[in-house]
């Protein structure tokens, strides 16, 4: 695949998937034995936390902000927004950070960065890195010291 290619199938994953809230449709952007922040979940694990992303934000949106591909790599910076309306199905979801905690009806916009790993036109391996103590306070679950 081409550096473009592995750029494309990203943006499927943004705007197919997630910006449609289509959990089976973003987890077929994945392998069967997909990595997910180092663990094996393979596509089946990803449509799961895919569920809980949008149970929990019903409007869960991605906006990619910027975009590079180099080897077999594709990493992006990204804006989440959404309100939280909803409670994670998954505990391991938001970090364990909403688990328990009742909808707020808050909005949140949340920076967040991740990485791609790509093999044969689907993703192999993802890790991301989250303002989730940012989305704590806008939620306000935290206060600020």
């Amino acid at each position: 695949m081409t550096l473009e290619a592995n750029k494309r199938v990203i943006e499927r994953l943004m705007e197919q998937g997630h910006n449609r809230q289509d959990a089976q449709a973003a987890a077929a952007c994945y392998t069967e034995d997909a990595m997910n922040h180092g663990r094996v979940v393979g596509r089946a694990g990803m449509q799961a936390v895919f569920e809980t992303l949008y149970v929990v934000f019903p409007d869960f949106h991605y906006r990619i902000l910027e975009s590079t591909a180099e080897g077999d790599r594709v990493v992006c910076k990204l804006e989440m927004t959404g309100t939280h309306r909803g409670q994670p199905k998954l505990r391991e979801a938001f970090s364990g950070m909403l688990t328990g905690v009742p909808p707020t009806g808050k909005t949140v916009k949340v920076l967040q960065f991740h990485s791609f790993r790509m093999r044969d036109g689907l993703i192999a391996e993802h890790a991301a890195v989250r303002d989730d103590m940012g989305m704590v306070l806008q939620l306000g679950q935290a206060q600020r010291p």
